[in-house]
């Protein structure tokens, strides 16, 4: 067997899975996915092996490990037809990491045999419960977070499933934006049914099957040698902490044991809290997706996404916890969890590997504005993440203004928010001095203010680092909090808690949005002096900042 025509092979079935989000990010409908580009696709092979995985969003990397096989319980491979599709999103059954994110999945065949699956991943809009947008960090249960689906057959042989569609879209919203996503999803999965089905004919069922299990060892063999070459062996501790449980503001604290051993890493979160009342929660499969974004990100960017990433990671997680919460508890805000786990994640891996050490991050502040578009006589659901900043590293600065960790979606542009929404950006900036200070500065955070231009609006809050900065690294200094202020710099103004749903807004309202910096890595006395004036001359850094912090002009 060709080593040259595995790697062909490996890259039909990247260029496949890359072609399939392009084409569910320009037929999509929902902003979320047409600009935001929260999806991902996949292709599988029949026993539930990712083959190639192509996410923009890190959160989604975990969503095919349990997907095939719950599939198959319900509609084995014998039932199964050319032209079937199926639908799930829960969580507790198929692994994808909360409701929103509706999961697609279409049988490829090859000689009147099923070969494998194409898989799209979406987070749509609204699929009912408690609030706008189906996700709020004070459900108490995943009943309030929307519809469950469980695999479920929409297209059979062709022919749509209109009564499970109906079903599904009468439970949204935004059912506007919902059938034309879902039609979405399924032409990617079409464009992944052709390619992968064009590699099993050219090359024979036996043959391909050959080659993919090349390319999964080929992986795994890869990252292997990455850990050993860039991370020491041995047992590394950090903690982080999340504000609060989003019941009655508490801390939650994380502790993760990061194990290095011939060429494997572990992730030990045993000592982190047990499950919450409230959608903080993360569902396993989220957790496994946050240990595999962290090894592939710290040790090898560049390595495929596919089963082999997954075999060289162990992680150990109570059932109960909220890690590894059990049903019913409530996963809408996983995300925000999550992304505080990712940098207690990245502080052991840079214990173990000091030159891949990243300083903490700010991640974005999650906004869901809705109400009721009298121009357009419809439902609306803005859900946003805007985005932090980056935490700084030992050879760079932290990037400003950009979605870290779980999160790797666009900002939506202002532009497309005021053509979708009753909405108007009215401020729309980077802030001075929220990046940690250091020999390589943190990432500035943000700040925007939205006007609601409607009438009985309500906004639904989520986030993290409004409580506990992102720490510095060797002597750099924590980046700035965020925060939510209604109407600010009025009399009415008011601090917004980090946490909440249902909160209502009136027509003029102003919400302003403040996002976290990122960490700053090393001595701010030691950062290069050119550096520093260009902050001060880019607004970077004010000139107070400079000085005294800075020690600039001495």
């Amino acid at each position: 067997m060709s080593g040259v025509q595995v790697e062909i092979v490996a890259g039909a079935l990247e260029a496949a899975t890359r072609e399939m989000v392009a084409s569910l990010i320009r037929t999509a409908f929902s902003p979320n996915i047409k600009e935001r580009a929260d999806c991902s696709t996949a292709l599988c092979d029949i026993e539930g092996r990712a083959l190639s995985l192509m996410t923009n969003a890190p959160a989604h990397l975990g969503s095919t490990l349990r997907l095939v096989p719950e599939l198959l319980k319900r509609f084995p491979l014998a039932s199964l037809r050319e032209g079937d599709a199926f639908l799930a999103n829960d969580p507790y059954i198929v692994g994808v990491t909360h409701l929103n994110d509706c999961t697609v999945v279409v049988p490829v065949f090859a000689q009147a045999e099923p070969v494998g699956f194409a898989v799209a991943v979406a987070h749509h809009s609204d699929v009912g419960g408690r609030v706008p947008g189906s996700e709020a960090g004070d459900n108490t249960s995943i009943f309030q977070d929307g519809l469950r689906v469980p695999p479920v057959r929409i297209r059979a042989a062709g022919q749509l499933c209109g009564d499970m569609i109906e079903l599904f879209l009468l439970n949204s919203r935004t059912p506007h934006f919902g059938e034309g996503d879902l039609m979405a999803q399924l032409a990617s999965c079409e464009r992944g049914v052709q390619r992968l089905g064009e590699l099993f004919r050219r090359h024979g069922i036996a043959q391909t099957r050959e080659y993919l299990d090349r390319i999964i060892d080929a992986t795994e063999a890869r990252l292997r040698a990455r850990i050993r070459e860039v991370l020491t062996e041995g047992v590394y501790e950090a903690e982080d902490w999340l504000d609060d449980n989003g019941v009655d503001g508490q801390p939650v604290r994380f502790v993760v044991r990061l194990t290095v051993r011939d060429g494997t890493i572990e992730f030990d979160c045993s000592d982190c809290p047990d499950q919450v009342e409230s959608g903080k929660n993360v569902p396993l499969s989220h957790t496994l997706a946050t240990a595999y974004f962290c090894l592939s990100a710290a040790v090898d960017p560049y390595a495929a996404t596919n089963e082999g990433l997954y075999r060289t990671v162990r992680l150990i997680a109570r059932p109960g916890s909220i890690l590894n919460p059990l049903p019913p508890a409530a996963v809408g805000s996983r995300n925000t969890t999550s992304m505080v786990l990712a940098d207690a994640m990245f502080n052991a891996l840079g214990q173990a590997g000091p030159a891949r050490a990243i300083a903490a991050c700010g991640p974005g502040q999650g906004i869901i504005l809705s109400g009721h578009d009298a121009q357009r006589s419809r439902y609306f659901v803005d859900y946003e993440n805007f985005a932090g900043g980056q935490g700084a590293r030992g050879h760079s600065d932290g990037l400003d203004v950009v979605q870290v960790n779980m999160s790797n979606t666009s900002n939506l542009p202002v532009e497309s928010l005021e053509m979708e929404f009753p909405l108007r950006i009215e401020r729309y900036e980077m802030i001075a001095d929220s990046g940690g200070a250091g020999r390589f500065r943190g990432g500035l955070g943000a700040v925007r203010d939205v006007r609601v231009l409607c009438d009985k609006a309500t906004v639904a809050l989520r986030s993290a680092r409004q409580r506990f900065a992102a720490g510095g690294l060797a002597g750099g200094r924590p980046g700035a909090l965020g925060a939510f202020i209604l109407n600010p710099d009025s009399t009415a103004e008011r601090r917004l808690p980090s946490t909440g749903s249902s909160i209502p807004l009136a027509r003029g309202d102003v919400l302003r949005v403040v996002t976290p910096g990122g960490g700053g890595f090393g001595d701010p006395r030691e950062r290069d002096r050119e550096r520093v004036r260009r902050d001060r001359e880019q607004g970077k850094v004010s000139v107070e900042s400079a000085a005294q912090v800075y020690r600039l002009d001495e």
